[in-house]
């Protein structure tokens, strides 16, 4: 909890552009027309749908973005330095914490041994299980505290972070620094900046998707149903 109150303090907000969440947003509402047209009149889904696709003056045919230049992504006029500098502050934070931690079990709890596998293992496993116990003769299944701290560390970080999304109402899992080097460690590779679709494209296609729909409304005479029904019930 203190280590993740530290990297609240460090942590920077993100950079938001209003102009691509006002985007999403419009896309979004198209695609929730899409979804439930057949719960609208006739006269409703003709009104929605000229906003988005009428000619000259639909929002999907008169405020077309234009498509991010790569090569003006890459050189910097894409993305947000900040948000790099503060996932950088928030992995610093992680290590120093975690190097602390680790030097004040191994100081405090220094010669200890605290499990032993239950199955054998060769001298070559030594080194690993029995950091901080300097016993020659000693059987390599024992694991000394230092190492038995690191495994529980790197053991139950899932199960913290899930105590972590109850306690916070925020998303651990995006904000941990952990799960950050450990995606970069597994070789997963960012999307460049600028590499996205084609917003004209998209545009497009959703004009194409709203001018294709049959509309037929299901809820005609619901009214004379729903009364036909109750009078065979009773």
């Amino acid at each position: 909890m203190i280590r993740q109150s530290v990297m609240t303090i460090f942590k920077n907000d993100p950079k938001v552009d209003l102009k691509e969440v006002k985007q999403n947003s419009m896309l979004g509402r198209c695609k929730m027309l899409r979804a439930a047209h057949h719960f609208l009149t006739e006269k409703a889904f003709k009104t929605r749908k000229a906003y988005f696709v009428k000619k000259d003056v639909g929002v999907l045919v008169k405020s077309v973005p234009k498509a991010k230049d790569p090569m003006e992504a890459l050189s910097g006029g894409g993305g947000d330095p900040m948000a790099a500098m503060g996932m950088m502050k928030g992995q610093m934070v992680f290590m120093v914490s975690q190097g602390l931690l680790a030097y004040w079990v191994s100081h405090l709890f220094s010669g200890f041994l605290v499990a032993k596998t239950p199955f054998p293992l060769t001298f070559q496993f030594k080194g690993m299980m029995q950091r901080g116990v300097d016993v020659t003769a000693l059987e390599p299944g024992y694991v000394s505290s230092l190492c038995w701290y690191m495994f529980v560390m790197m053991s139950s970080h899932s199960l913290i972070g899930l105590v972590q999304s109850f306690v916070q109402k925020s998303d651990v899992e995006a904000e941990d620094p952990m799960m950050a080097m450990m995606g970069s460690m597994g070789g997963a590779s960012p999307m460049m900046p600028g590499a996205g679709p084609d917003p004209a494209k998209v545009y497009k296609s959703e004009q194409d998707n709203l001018e294709m729909i049959l509309h037929e409304f299901t809820l005609e005479n619901i009214e004379v149903e729903l009364w036909r029904k109750w009078r065979q019930e009773r």
